[in-house]
């Protein structure tokens, strides 16, 4: 799994970028919906750190605690966005939340909603794998994040002997 998830990765052809957000569009473009990041709601009485919720619309909402580090979130939404990837709700063990909650997401119609995954809710291999995808998504960021770096720092060590 470790090898495929690697693979899958590499696959995706992503954009340099300085953090899992700034691959965003990127997600989008591939899926073809669009992805909105909201807060998750304070207090949940799921202990969801985060969740992903597909519209009938084919609209893309990740819900993500706020109260917990920028690094953490961060892992959070790569999860998310790894389930998205491989399409985890269309796993036949999955079916479709209906109604949302309205105490829990009181801005999203449940009519509109198609499907509505919480951690909790995954089979051990999705979300093995979710998170294996989402730790590659975070290295893909790193690396190139540190690729730009070095970059920087040798570019800067030219100039300086050329002056």
């Amino acid at each position: 799994m470790r090898r495929d998830s690697r693979r899958f990765v590499q696959s995706l052809d992503l954009p340099p970028a300085g953090s899992i957000r700034e691959l965003l569009p990127a997600i989008e473009q591939r899926t073809g919906c669009p992805i909105h990041l909201l807060p998750a709601p304070a207090g949940s009485a799921f202990g969801v750190c985060g969740m992903w919720i597909r519209t009938v619309e084919d609209m893309d909402y990740i819900f993500i605690h706020e109260d917990t580090s920028r690094a953490h979130q961060d892992h959070i939404l790569a999860h998310e966005i790894a389930h998205i990837l491989r399409n985890h709700h269309e796993n036949p063990a999955f079916s479709p939340v209906s109604p949302v909650p309205e105490r829990l997401f009181p801005n999203i119609d449940p009519e509109v909603v198609r499907m509505m995954l919480g951690r909790s809710e995954y089979t051990y291999r999705d979300e093995r794998e979710a998170e294996l995808i989402g730790s590659y998504l975070q290295r893909h960021v790193h690396r190139r994040t540190r690729q730009i770096a070095d970059h920087d720092r040798a570019a800067e060590t030219l100039l300086r002997r050329r002056t």
